[in-house]
């Protein structure tokens, strides 16, 4: 019997939150998350930057594109705009964690709001880029720990993360 090998993606999309950083509703979309992808086998990161979400998503296609189709369906946040999806090598950039936090500055990659009130464009080759800078935020907080509400702890797995979590609800 001939096997299959699962097509993997990697996806980055952008979205205006609804609430202001560190609502609850970050919590509980961070919770779901976490839950949802460590069934899946879908690895990532959500961001925070300014009144935006960015996340970058890593796992089997068939997976991935049914979050992405709930993604753009939640009430949590607006104009979701994928800014890169694209077949992906089989190891994530993210490890083994389903879902990481943490927030950015966007002055510091020119992601914030323009002076126009919109947001830069960001082209498939920037978008890979922020994917790479997004998974060493991730490996920089998995070694030191962030000082930002939600953000995993240093050596924290995803089982102790979810349970930390559960716990500041």
């Amino acid at each position: 019997m001939e096997s299959r090998v699962t097509p993997y993606v990697q996806v980055l999309y952008r979205s205006v939150a609804r609430h202001e950083d560190f609502h609850p509703s970050d919590l509980d979309i961070l919770r779901t998350a976490i839950k949802f992808n460590a069934e899946h086998g879908v690895t990532g990161i959500l961001l925070r930057i300014d009144e935006q979400f960015f996340q970058a998503l890593h796992g089997p296609v068939q997976h991935v594109d049914a979050l992405m189709t709930r993604i753009a369906a939640d009430d949590r946040h607006q104009n979701v705009e994928i800014l890169l999806h694209e077949e992906a090598m089989d190891t994530s950039p993210f490890k083994d964690w389903s879902m990481s936090y943490d927030s950015i500055l966007g002055f510091e990659q020119e992601l914030g709001l323009q002076e126009d009130n919109t947001y830069p464009v960001i082209t498939p080759d920037r978008a890979r880029e922020l994917i790479a800078l997004f998974a060493k935020t991730a490996t920089s907080v998995a070694t030191y720990g962030s000082a930002f509400p939600y953000a995993r702890l240093s050596g924290e797995n995803d089982a102790a993360y979810l349970a930390r979590l559960d716990g500041l609800v």
